[in-house]
């Protein structure tokens, strides 16, 4: 059965597991023709391309899709590809962040109004009073150097890399602190499908995440196959910067698989009815019963389908 997931960025290394998969027939060992839509700027988004059935499967992140199933969509998470969410903050040397302590009383760069909700769960989990200034900004980490901000929120995949090609040092002149570490554990990277394809298709979705499972385990043991692939077929049109790519996978594997032993693409949850419950209803979103809006067998049903 043929399965067309849309993606929501370009064509690079951080779907790498997915062309590996696609690329050596994982998919296709059980019964899946796979296909995508790539994303990008221009690209329409990912949860209205599930909607119109252009795709079956889609990445979305918790909020939209919340938004999304408030607006009568029957959308269920099947998988998640982070293990531990990318989503940090990154510090200077003259002022480091490492708990949520040192937060207090900053000026924290922020891209979009909502990510003082991230804060103000931080603060709060913490038992801290809210002390700190979000000062609006872009997606460069450049106005943190300029001294707009005393910490900078980021993702560890990406303007890290940026502080590192103008020559910073990661430890030494700048440091990356997960989200996950400050107490703010909520999945990003969210695959999900429409109720009913999953319901008369669930051979095919179980086969289709059994050929993603077994295409990022090949994307972390063999990362040079993983970007030659990127750099030289799926991505070849797009510029990328090969450098980066590398860097960005060295920094993504961690993410997705932190040990040998990682449960690729399983969903928590533990995390989705607690963290991420709480910061949706803070932003007076209602969140489903766990059973509604996830299915949480079919990741354990695909990896069956593999050992």
């Amino acid at each position: 059965m043929r399965v067309t997931t849309a993606h929501g960025w370009v064509s690079n290394i951080q779907y790498a597991g997915f062309f590996l998969g696609l690329s050596r027939g994982y998919f296709a060992d059980h019964g899946v023709e796979a296909d995508f839509i790539a994303g990008g700027p221009n690209a329409p988004d990912t949860l209205v391309s599930l909607a119109a059935g252009r795709a079956q499967v889609c990445t979305a992140n918790w909020n939209p899709f919340l938004d999304a199933r408030a607006r009568g969509n029957d959308f269920v998470l099947i998988g998640a590809q982070w293990k531990v969410s990318p989503s940090a903050i990154i510090s200077l040397a003259g002022r480091p962040l490492h708990r949520p302590e040192d937060m207090v009383g900053m000026r924290i760069l922020t891209q979009n109004p909502s990510d003082s909700l991230i804060l103000d769960t931080i603060f709060d989990n913490a038992g801290l009073p809210r002390d700190y200034t979000a000062v609006p900004t872009g997606f460069s980490p450049e106005p943190l150097l300029a001294g707009d901000g005393d910490a900078y929120l980021a993702f560890a995949t990406n303007q890290p890399i940026t502080l590192e090609q103008m020559g910073l040092v990661e430890g030494q002149d700048f440091h990356v602190t997960l989200l996950t570490d400050l107490g703010y554990r909520v999945m990003q990277g969210l695959y999900l499908t429409r109720r009913d394809f999953l319901d008369k298709n669930r051979d095919a979705v179980t086969g289709y995440m059994a050929g993603m499972i077994r295409g990022w385990r090949a994307a972390v043991t063999e990362p040079d196959a993983a970007l030659d692939l990127v750099l030289n077929e799926y991505g070849a049109d797009l510029g990328l910067d090969p450098q980066q790519q590398a860097r960005q996978n060295e920094l993504q594997i961690p993410l997705v698989a932190p040990t040998p032993e990682a449960d690729l693409f399983a969903l928590d949850a533990e995390s989705l009815t607690g963290p991420m419950t709480e910061v949706a209803r803070a932003t007076g979103r209602e969140v489903p019963p766990l059973h509604e809006m996830a299915d949480l067998e079919v990741v354990p049903e695909a990896l069956a389908l593999i050992s």
